[in-house]
């Protein structure tokens, strides 16, 4: 069975326009499209951002469905730099024993407190990711 986790990965972005961007230069990564890794993806209705959770999962940096995953930001960071395109990321991954955790604040300091936000509420919502968020 192995060694399980329950992961959160959260990015904000300033402007939907922005998140659309990035999205369409990571929905072409080959490793996304491989694994469909952009159907685990959870859109926020209300504010440019976006949720991956991934619950009792195998989750080692090795696993090409693990480096789809973090290759968001990546790719949100490469707009950063080049565009100009302010995000902000947020990754959390809790394992079987309770002092394993991994905690990842990326980018913009304002967004990375909009993308930890979020997390909050998939904390509290934990197993309907499917609502509205």
């Amino acid at each position: 069975m192995g060694y399980r986790s329950e992961v959160v990965l959260a990015v904000a972005f300033k402007t939907q326009e922005q998140m659309e961007e990035v999205l369409a230069a990571y929905a072409m990564d080959p490793l996304v499209q491989k694994h469909n890794i952009m159907q685990g993806w959870r859109m926020d209705k209300r504010h440019p951002r976006m949720v991956y959770f991934a619950d009792h999962v195998k989750w080692y940096p090795e696993l090409e469905y693990v480096q789809a995953v973090h290759n968001i930001e990546t790719v949100a960071g490469e707009f950063a730099s080049k565009r100009g395109f302010d995000y902000g990321g947020y990754y959390l991954r809790f394992g079987e024993n309770p002092d394993d955790k991994e905690e990842v604040y990326s980018g913009d300091i304002d967004l990375r407190i909009a993308a930890s936000d979020l997390v909050t509420v998939i904390q509290t919502v934990y197993h309907s990711i499917e609502v509205s968020i």
